[in-house]
């Protein structure tokens, strides 16, 4: 359930942090006071897209924080499914802040998406607002409410059906890949048999088009290469200046000193002339070894060219590299043995299609009939629960029907057949109901599910328009008794909803420095019937109106036994 609701820096909000309980909570507040303003920073804090204006003030930070209490396995399962780390069972805190043009969502402090969020939200709570009636004039909502009675045995045929289905497009897909074009089936046999000898002549490997890149690159420039070496060998061998002349004078000029002395430390640079001698002469040979091997690398340049043409004009054909065309090559092999194989694949994929569609049509069967048992049930509790809403002559029927096409759901679709007065035929809902009766219909529906669906809270946002009097009294004691098992939040301008409610919360609007504030206040039961006798009598309040008031404070709480 919902135990908190923080809002700061919103729209009309300053900051609000109220606490919210068990039972029916209702909010009341004079018209553009922001009551819906309240309701919508749930939906923001649930994922909501908002424009960039909906933050009051931009230099600081803007809030949307709800807090839940929950002890239910399934919840923890449901957080565990969306990759959420929360404990087993206790509080958990959904955040989401605005702050330099962006929002950012958080669980107990880590870290969320938006789309994760959004998933979870059905499971936290369901929110309907008065626009939400016309969901109810939907084929496919009319379909979920039978569903919804129908139980596990038809969400298992329901698996069932989709996992046949699934096959079932994917050989549909194939056959429709072979085609019924003999002609155009040779045609496109012929060009995949060239183009697959076309890859399996030009015998790619792995690999070895980086090695003739390599090679190619190296044979390109053996003009510079040769070049630059003979450079590196006129430099160490060069007549007079060459690295190795001038370090022969240098030995023989230190030999010319050992023969005049006889220091030890002479003998060591010596050696180490000798030695650097030594090297040069390797490197000058190793040199020249490189510089004739250039030479010899030309014929081998020409097959490494040719090599790598072959790679290149296949990459630019293909628009892919070498280990793409090799895959290529795979999906063109397996497509010429199914075009070699087509009279045989037809015949395999039609009738793998007729044994599926025979096994749909069974499911589809199965759908229908426990739909059928369910739209009875249903067509029942709705007319029960409607009489409890000042619908005594009200008639209604689910009607199921097949569309003769397989889908995910089976092939039934529903239409919610209504008459609300004695002796008016049954119509389409859609065509028959009003604002009004929408609103009770609605209401009837949320309590045949309250006790099937895992939500538990409901927020009602002005679902009581279109009715007062008698009907608004049934309405509310309705709510009152569905809020016994559910949490209830909901906005109302009707005094009868208001005095049910088990917690009351008055939405006001102010002005402080030329800005308008939206804020929301507890009340007690000297308040309420204050609220409740403005909600009665408008703005001439009468000591009889403000009785009234209290009265039905009390006799809502006698109907409660408080």
């Amino acid at each position: 359930m919902l135990t908190n609701l923080y809002v700061k820096n919103l729209a009309l909000i300053d900051e609000i942090n109220i606490d919210l309980e068990e039972g029916l909570t209702v909010l009341t507040g004079e018209t553009g006071a922001g009551k819906s303003i309240i309701l919508g920073a749930i939906s923001i804090a649930l994922g909501m897209k908002v424009s960039g204006d909906i933050v009051r003030d931009e230099s600081k930070e803007a809030v949307a924080q709800l807090s839940f209490y929950f002890d239910d396995k399934k919840m923890s399962e449901i957080f565990k499914l969306y990759d959420i780390d929360i404990p087993d069972e206790g509080e958990f805190i959904i955040r989401r802040t605005f702050s330099g043009g962006r929002s950012r969502f958080k669980i107990n402090g880590c870290d969320i998406s938006a789309a994760q969020v959004k998933c979870l939200a059905p499971f936290l709570l369901d929110l309907h607002a008065q626009r939400d009636n016309l969901r109810l004039l939907k084929e496919s909502e009319q379909l979920d409410l039978v569903d919804s009675i129908a139980g596990d045995d038809l969400r298992s045929l329901l698996e069932e059906m989709n996992d046949k289905l699934s096959g079932y497009k994917l050989i549909k897909e194939k056959l429709e890949a072979l085609g019924d074009d003999e002609a155009a089936r040779l045609r496109e046999l012929d060009l995949l048999r060239f183009e697959a000898e076309e890859i399996e002549e030009a015998g790619l490997k792995h690999g070895e088009d980086e090695e003739l890149e390599a090679k190619f690159s190296k044979g390109e420039n053996a003009g510079k290469i040769k070049e630059a070496a003979f450079t590196a060998v006129e430099a160490i061998s060069g007549d007079g200046s060459g690295i190795s002349s001038l370090l022969s004078a240098a030995i023989k000029a230190v030999n010319d000193i050992t023969e005049l002395s006889s220091d030890n430390d002479i003998e060591n640079i010596k050696d180490m002339l000798y030695d650097a001698d030594s090297i040069i002469s390797d490197c000058l040979g190793e040199l020249n070894r490189y510089a004739d091997g250039i030479d010899a690398d030309e014929e081998e340049f020409a097959l490494v060219t040719e090599r790598l043409n072959i790679y290149n004009k296949l990459k630019d054909k293909y628009r892919t590299d070498t280990d793409g065309i090799l895959a290529l090559l795979e999906e063109k092999q397996k497509r010429i043995s199914e075009l070699e194989n087509a009279k045989e694949l037809v015949l395999q994929y039609t009738q793998q299609c007729k044994e599926l569609e025979e096994e749909m049509t069974r499911i589809c069967e199965k759908l229908t009939s426990k739909r059928e048992a369910a739209a009875e049930v249903l067509s029942e509790k709705l007319v029960n629960a409607a009489k409890d809403l000042n619908f005594n002559d009200l008639r209604f029927k689910a009607q199921i029907t097949s569309t003769g096409e397989f889908t995910s759901l089976g092939d039934n679709k529903v239409c919610f057949l209504i008459s609300t007065n004695p002796g008016e035929e049954l119509k389409p809902l859609k065509d028959v109901a009003s604002g009004g009766e929408l609103s009770r219909i609605m209401l009837a529906f949320k309590t045949i599910t309250a006790d099937t669906d895992g939500t538990q809270t409901l927020i009602f946002d002005e679902i009581d328009t279109g009715i007062s009097g008698r009907t608004a009294q049934m309405v509310a004691a309705k709510m009152a008794n569905v809020a016994k098992s559910k949490q209830i939040i909901c906005i109302t301008h009707l005094p009868q909803i208001a005095a049910m409610g088990d917690h009351h919360f008055l939405i006001l609007k102010s002005v402080a420095d030329d800005r308008s504030i939206t804020d929301i206040k507890a009340l007690e039961d000297t308040d309420r019937i204050t609220e409740l006798s403005r909600l009665l009598g408008g703005d001439k309040i009468t000591e009889t109106v403000e009785k009234s008031a209290a009265e039905m404070i009390e006799l809502a709480k006698k109907y409660k036994n408080v």
